[in-house]
């Protein structure tokens, strides 16, 4: 018996966000918390609209900014959440906010 036969799918959506961070944060090479800078308004509702998977595009209309606005805003989100990568960056601010 293949372990495919006794092992179901699992969807991603299936895990909770917190758990997907923490197995992302177990191949992390940081160790340490990075500090947190402020973060604007702004840039809170774009990290929140980025948690829910919007794309640039959609943020950018619902927001009525520009998509170039919209990616500087997200750089300097990863950067202010002292993340790696977009992904990481979703993670922090699960924590951060819930």
């Amino acid at each position: 018996m293949s372990v495919y036969q006794v092992v179901p799918a699992v969807r991603r959506d299936d895990i909770a966000p917190e758990i997907v961070c923490d197995v992302y944060e177990l191949g992390s090479r940081r160790r340490t918390q990075a500090a947190v800078k402020e973060l604007t308004s702004r840039q809170v509702a774009i990290g929140r609209m980025m948690s829910t998977g919007a794309k640039d595009a959609a943020i950018a209309r619902e927001l009525g900014l520009s998509l170039r606005t919209v990616r500087a805003e997200i750089s300097a989100l990863i950067a202010g959440l002292g993340a790696k990568s977009r992904f990481q960056a979703g993670c922090l601010l699960v924590r951060r906010f819930g």
